[in-house]
């Protein structure tokens, strides 16, 4: 009983990769993967995303000199 359900397992396994596999190729062979590409990149140059990350990438470059600072007068 234990080797069926194995055996379901791996062919479920192997449907969902074939799946995977034939729509990734429609994808590509239509254009749809450039569309969504081009898509995420317009959204990601958007303006309300870049004022929400700016803060975050100032705070993350801060954050060595903060680290270097507290060690400093840590000690």
């Amino acid at each position: 009983m234990n080797n069926q359900r194995g055996m379901m397992a791996s062919l479920l396994a192997v449907g969902a990769t074939g799946a995977a596999i034939y729509g990734i190729s429609r994808g590509l062979r239509n254009g749809t993967f450039q569309q969504l590409s081009q898509t995420v990149s317009n959204a990601l140059n958007s303006q309300p995303i870049q004022q929400m990350a700016n803060p975050m990438l100032g705070m993350a470059a801060n954050q060595p000199l903060q680290q270097t600072l507290s060690n400093q007068n840590n000690q």
